[in-house]
C-alpha cells in the first residue's frame, strides 16, 4: 500500500497481520535523508481494535520512547 511518495507499508511475508512499514523523512526537515522502518501488528479482530505500530528504527522523536513504541495519548 503506497499513497504518499515517503511512506508505504506491506505484508511482511505470508501473515496478512504482520506488516512492515517504511517512512522517508521530508525533504528540508530535521528528518531529510533519513529512512525509518516500522513493525504493524494487526489484532484479529481489527478494524474494531487498532494495530500495533512500533519504531523499529531508533526515532529520535517527542512523541517515540527508547524502545519504539508511539507515544501520545490520543491512541490510547
Amino acid at each position: 500500500m503506497s499513497g504518499d511518495p515517503g511512506i508505504s507499508a506491506f505484508p511482511d511475508g505470508e501473515n496478512i497481520f504482520s506488516w512492515i512499514g517504511t517512512i522517508n523523512g521530508s525533504k528540508g526537515t530535521a528528518y531529510d535523508g533519513l529512512s525509518y522502518k516500522l513493525s504493524l501488528r494487526f489484532p484479529m479482530d481489527y478494524p474494531f481494535k487498532p494495530p500495533q505500530v512500533k519504531f523499529e528504527t531508533m526515532c529520535f522523536h517527542p512523541n517515540v520512547d527508547q524502545y519504539g513504541n508511539i507515544c501520545l495519548d490520543i491512541l490510547q
